[in-house]
């Protein structure tokens, strides 16, 4: 399992929120995006060190839709739909969606932690202190998870401390 780690930047003006690794090396950067038909407080980019970016995003809601957000990812060209389900998200954090043809279930367990669970396996877990992901993650799913994280706090309603910096 890799661990990776949130790191706050500061000087001057300068706002950044890091990821970095468990030697203390920044692997990317998250920021605000603000792509057209997304809401631009809820639409984000991680970006790793090599200029590879990865885009998530919560569409603009519609009447009809009020209740079930629907999310989009982008990156190297392609578009993949991520949405929660109708009744599952209730009570807890359920987003799931197809991304390179395979199910990817992001869910809150019993202990508020976000998991992110491809073909029935979890694969990585999210907290307010660490990220962590099975050694054999795509850079896709690295960046999708870290991205959720902003999601599921919007779905909570929860305060997102290091939102101030991005």
């Amino acid at each position: 399992m890799r661990h990776y780690y949130w790191e706050l930047d500061k000087r001057h003006n300068k706002r950044n929120v890091y990821i970095t690794d468990e030697a203390d090396n920044r692997i990317g950067e998250v920021k605000l995006s603000n792509e057209a038909g997304f809401d631009e407080k809820n639409s984000y980019t991680f970006t790793f060190k090599d200029n590879d970016t990865y885009f998530l995003g919560l569409k603009k809601r519609r009447f009809k839709d009020m209740n079930v957000a629907r999310y989009r990812m982008i990156f190297r060209g392609e578009k993949f739909k991520l949405r929660e389900r109708k009744i599952h998200n209730i009570m807890n954090f359920r987003v799931d969606g197809i991304i390179n043809e395979t199910l990817y279930v992001f869910k809150e367990n019993a202990t508020g932690v976000v998991e992110m669970i491809k073909n029935n396996t979890i694969i990585g877990r999210i907290t307010d202190d660490e990220i962590v992901l099975n050694d054999n993650a795509e850079r896709y799913e690295i960046s999708v998870l870290i991205m959720m994280y902003f999601m599921f706090k919007l779905y909570k309603r929860e305060d997102i401390p290091l939102k101030k910096y991005l």
